[in-house]
């Protein structure tokens, strides 16, 4: 057992994980925002549907779902998958996820989440200023988007559905976002 079930504790155990972990931007981040490897990135733990990270170089195969691949940071660190389950087994026991999206002092421009399924959640860790999540909720511009703060508490919305975005901030800014992007993932789990 990694983790106490205090929240403030537990940012701290969480934080010190990631930062061994090296989070570089894949190329459909760095087109969503570029940011220099040396200063953080964003990058997927988990599995993915895309077989080849070059037309030279292929991702071992998932034993857990057909048709799916392991990323860069699964293969690397296999060790953080017990962690991110254990963390979400004392915030959030009852949701499914299959992947966790992984950013480091990102600041995600407006978007949504096309690829996901459902639900996320949202976790945010670090010492810095401003950096909260903005969601429209609304959409359309109907309504002020609302500002989430992620750092004080797991934040749960449907990020395929609601464009959200990252505010200014200064100082180290982790995030992680627990999600599901295996559409059908039963019928791929491999028995």
């Amino acid at each position: 057992m990694v983790f106490t079930g205090d929240w403030e504790s537990d940012n701290l155990i969480m934080e010190s994980y990631l930062d061994k972990l090296d989070v570089v931007s894949g190329s459909d981040r760095n087109k969503m925002h570029y940011i220099n490897k040396k200063l953080g990135g964003s990058a997927l733990y988990g599995t993915t549907w895309k077989s080849y990270i070059t037309p030279t170089r292929n991702r071992p195969p998932s034993e857990k779902y057909t048709g799916q691949f392991k990323t860069k940071l699964l293969v690397e660190n296999p060790q953080m998958e017990k962690v991110f389950e254990e963390f979400a087994g004392k915030y959030f026991a009852d949701f499914f996820w299959t992947q966790v999206q992984i950013n480091k002092n990102f600041p995600a421009p407006k978007h949504l989440d096309s690829a996901n399924v459902g639900e996320s959640y949202l976790c945010c860790f670090g010492k810095y200023t401003g950096g909260e999540t903005m969601v429209d909720f609304g959409g359309m511009g109907k309504y002020a988007p609302c500002k989430l703060n992620p750092r004080l508490k797991p934040i749960k919305f449907n990020g395929s559905k609601f464009e959200h975005w990252v505010e200014p901030f200064e100082g180290k800014r982790y995030s992680l976002v627990f999600f599901n992007n295996i559409k059908n993932y039963e019928k791929k789990l491999i028995k």
